[in-house]
């Protein structure tokens, strides 16, 4: 019994598979979510309120190189890096934030309409892939990883 006992142990030890322990894990986390309400606190992200914000009619720029590009990527799932979901009783429009620029700063411009864009600037870390460090909303600091946030949320008013 005791033979059996170490013959299985040991071919337990060959059977481990080691394949795994050199591959490096990258981590990407760019994305920052926003609730979206009015003065009267209407959810202007729910398809149901008159005040709907048509989300087909939103863009993301990406400055890169100095230049703002409108952003679309046909291989991508969310091929406007954006993506409106109902989270709870709200909806929420989650953001991918520019990772591509190595400045200090990346920009990202989340177009409404016309007439109306917000700038969101970006810190990284970029160690065994990129995790965003700091978020700022049109100059303002709104997020910063630490300071007992787990999500980078923001309510947003227009």
């Amino acid at each position: 019994m005791k033979n059996i006992l170490i013959g299985l142990t040991i071919i337990a030890f060959f059977a481990c598979d080691k394949s795994n322990e050199n591959v490096s894990e990258s981590i990407v986390d760019t994305i920052i979510e926003f609730s979206v309400l009015n003065s009267q606190n209407e959810d202007l992200l729910n398809p149901g309120n008159p005040n709907y914000i048509d989300v087909e009619g939103i863009k993301i720029f990406y400055v890169i190189d100095g230049e703002s590009q409108e952003v679309y990527d046909q291989e991508m799932t969310y091929t406007r890096k954006y993506l409106v979901f109902k989270h709870g009783n709200e909806y929420r429009i989650r953001v991918f934030l520019n990772e591509s620029e190595t400045s200090d700063k990346s920009i990202t411009y989340l177009k409404w309409s016309d007439n109306d864009t917000d700038t969101i600037e970006a810190t990284y870390k970029r160690t065994n892939g990129i995790v965003k460090e700091k978020i700022w909303l049109n100059g303002e600091l709104i997020w910063e990883r630490g300071d007992n946030t787990i999500d980078a949320y923001f309510l947003l008013s227009k």
